[in-house]
């Protein structure tokens, strides 16, 4: 098999739970090439109430670069604020040259800086880490990838570290970013149960797989359900943005469209008269697609720690804090917890059949960026404890 098809041939799971299963990962291959990028700034820009638009920024990552690549299946995982993903080697510099795209439409049109940076698996590996990935399937042929090995908690730790050599570099041949698809034409989803929670967990035990295993299961409980019964996203009582809403957010990732502007105008218009009129759509199935969004939204997922966006009551995030801390104060794990009133939902959707659109969740007023930044003083506050002791 070739080295830049091993994704595409690897079997997908179905139980979430089973994610620290190693029958379901393999190793990435080391003439692979990973990309991250990020918002600089992005907690002033949370402050000035616009971290829906660094949402779309991380979504606008994975979006631009399926585009680009034209259908070819690669890892990525959304992180909020930014996205990382991994491409064989042949197609680097294609994405390089898209994503420095996307960095400029990032400025010009949002006035947000983007951070694009890169770096090839061998080196991580030389670096004394590994990149492994397995396949969560959503529904019928629509994954996400999950990742393990702590590969990529090194690369975003080294280009955080030295940005100057890992930055792509590459210059733009002065072509707008590929965003064709992308839309964030929901409004806020409201909690039913009384918060949104935005959770990350990182394992800080020899054994992950346990830790993993106990702290999925433990919230479960808490619960009261398996976590899928937590997912945030009911568009039962979400309303879609107006027509001019829409129009005005499109505009800015869409506006470099001339033959195909008036057709992405109509195609808004009958989406708008559908969704928000909630009636029958002629061209197609609406009222299906618009059930189907829910399977299709990655409100968890794993990448070297645990991503929940959860629809939890006021009692259990209390129950979750607890739980947390004392896993926390025994060493056995890193956690950041953020909690609104509402999720935020961004959408990529080349195709409204079933699986052929995914929704990027994230909670609102900061969501996975905020509890980054809980984690990060708990992992800079052990390391403080470590260097006094030694």
């Amino acid at each position: 098999m070739e080295s830049d098809q091993f994704y595409n041939h690897l079997q997908s799971f179905t139980d979430f739970n089973q994610l620290v299963d190693s029958d379901h990962y393999e190793l990435v291959p080391e003439d692979w090439v990973v990309f991250v990028t990020d918002v600089v700034g992005s907690t002033q820009a949370i402050q000035q109430g616009r971290y829906k638009e660094v949402n779309t920024m991380g979504a606008a990552t994975i979006a631009s670069v399926q585009n680009t690549l034209k259908g070819f299946n690669f890892p990525f995982v959304f992180g909020g604020d930014g996205a990382s993903l991994i491409v064989p080697q042949k197609y680097s510099a294609q994405v390089a040259n898209e994503l420095i795209s996307l960095k400029a439409t990032a400025q010009k049109e949002f006035d947000l800086e983007l951070r694009v940076a890169s770096m090839k698996v061998q080196e991580v590996h030389e670096l004394g880490s590994v990149i492994e990935v397995a396949k969560f399937e959503l529904v019928h042929e629509q994954s996400i990838a999950v990742f393990r090995g702590g590969g990529l908690s090194l690369v975003d730790q080294r280009v955080k570290q030295t940005p100057e050599k890992y930055s792509v570099q590459i210059q733009s041949q002065d072509k707008p970013a590929s965003l064709q698809g992308l839309s964030c034409r929901w409004q806020p989803i409201k909690t039913q149960k009384g918060e949104i929670v935005s959770l990350l967990i990182e394992a800080n035990s020899p054994n992950l797989t346990k830790t993993y295993t106990e702290v999925i299961h433990h919230l479960e409980k808490i619960l009261g359900r398996s976590l899928e019964e937590a997912n945030p996203v009911n568009l039962e009582t979400t309303k879609y943005h107006s027509f001019f809403e829409n129009l005005k957010s499109e505009l800015k990732t869409k506006s470099h469209l001339k033959k195909g502007w008036i057709q992405c105008v109509i195609e808004l218009a009958v989406c708008t008269w559908s969704f928000s009129l909630n009636l029958v759509n002629p061209f197609f199935e609406s009222k299906k697609y618009k059930k189907s969004i829910r399977n299709h939204s990655d409100f968890r997922k794993f990448d070297d720690m645990l991503r929940l966006v959860l629809d939890c009551s006021e009692l259990q995030k209390k129950q979750i804090i607890s739980f947390l801390e004392e896993c926390y104060f025994d060493g056995e794990i890193y956690y950041g917890l953020h909690s609104s009133e509402h999720a935020l939902m961004t959408c990529y959707v080349p195709s409204t059949k079933e699986g052929g659109h995914i929704h990027f969740i994230d909670g609102d007023n900061g969501g996975y960026a905020m509890a980054a930044k809980q984690l990060k003083s708990q992992k800079n506050l052990a390391s403080q404890k470590s260097y006094l002791a030694a």
